[in-house]
């Protein structure tokens, strides 16, 4: 279910509102226009994806702030029996600091708690130094849903020739080598097959290290993405072998690489290197100034070999080194006795019987 229009809720100096449908038709410019560029999480493709999948319901709200430009918000949410519905706002939402985060995430509340809603998610990407004010303004401590608390951001600006001078030395080794020992890494359509074979990659590397989603799920994703124009397929051969494989999103100025995987023998080495240089490429071409690499250790666990992101943190961080950490994700309570049974109980055992009854993650 989703809404055209409706009541404003006011908090503070700003209020919330539902989408007209003239703002849903240009989603993704609106969202491109938020303060720190927008997210591709919040974009229409994503927001669309997961209402088809019938994993939620969703809403877009525009945050109204007097004197100053409005605020697109991205809303996935969940109806619970008994209790009314949760919202998240995956990455977001969007402000020009912590103080303007809060505003708008109270904007937001007030309209949630209007429609009968128990509870407000965000992760807003402010810094990690910005956490005490949201635990100070009465957000709490939450798992956090999208996968990049801890990043690595990639300046892709300017010409390619400065793009690839400006990623780490490392990096560009690997890519010529790469090159010198015949892999190719190439732009590929999301086919029924090209998704298959990527899928295989994943299983290969999860291992049991990580919970994959089902085949349907990603395909679904990836050709989505591809059919908006916001997404795009890579494959990396050797001597016609598969050994590596990505995907990338794009919205305005920013992208990001969301999945990815090689084989492990030693006759691919530097075919990541090669893929995500081709995937900085694309991201350069359609405009990007930055690229997510999504999801790092945090800065301060990054020499930590037991960290389960350690290696994947060396890869990118051969690229750029620095690592953005991110405030983290919280709760807005707004029916106390509903988000007391909801942490003590109820999140618990939607997790646990989604993953029993349709072997799926719940977030």
């Amino acid at each position: 279910m989703t809404h055209a229009s409706g009541g404003a809720a006011a908090v503070a100096t700003a209020t919330a509102r539902f989408a007209t449908d003239d703002e849903r038709s240009r989603w993704d410019a609106l969202i491109a226009a938020n303060p720190g560029g927008g997210e591709v999480w919040e974009g229409d493709a994503y927001l669309s994806l997961k209402r088809s999948a019938g994993r939620y319901l969703e809403h877009r709200v525009i945050v109204e702030r007097p004197g100053r430009a409005p605020i697109a918000v991205g809303i996935l949410a969940k109806r619970v029996p008994l209790l009314g519905e949760w919202w998240h706002a995956p990455a977001g939402p969007a402000g020009e600091d912590a103080a303007a985060v809060i505003e708008a995430a109270r904007a937001v509340a007030g309209l949630a708690r209007s429609r009968g809603a128990f509870l407000l998610k965000v992760e807003p990407r402010t810094g990690l130094d910005t956490a005490g004010e949201y635990r100070a303004a009465g957000f709490r401590d939450t798992v956090r849903i999208v996968p990049n608390p801890s990043t690595i951001i990639v300046d892709v600006s300017g010409s390619e020739d400065e793009v690839f001078k400006r990623i780490g030395k490392k990096a560009r080794n690997s890519i010529n080598r790469a090159g010198r020992d015949g892999i190719v890494a190439t732009r590929v359509p999301a086919t029924a097959e090209n998704c298959a074979a990527l899928f295989r990659l994943l299983e290969e590397t999860a291992e049991g290290r990580f919970v994959l989603r089902d085949e349907s799920y990603y395909r679904e994703f990836w050709q989505r993405f591809e059919r908006s124009g916001d997404g795009q397929m890579f494959l990396a051969h050797r001597d016609g072998e598969l050994v590596a494989g990505a995907f990338a999103m794009r919205l305005g100025e920013r992208s990001t690489y969301k999945d990815g995987a090689s084989v492990r023998a030693k006759t691919a080495y530097g075919a990541s290197h090669a893929l995500q240089w081709e995937v900085i490429r694309w991201a350069n071409e359609g405009g990007a100034v930055s690229h997510d690499l999504c999801g790092a250790p945090p800065a301060a666990r990054v020499d930590d070999r037991d960290h389960p992101l350690f290696g994947v943190g060396q890869f990118k961080r051969s690229f750029s080194p620095d690592i953005t950490d991110y405030a983290g994700a919280f709760d807005l309570p707004l029916k106390s006795w509903a988000y007391r049974f909801w942490v003590k109980l109820g999140d618990r055992l939607a997790r646990r019987a989604s993953l029993a009854l349709k072997k799926d993650p719940y977030y």
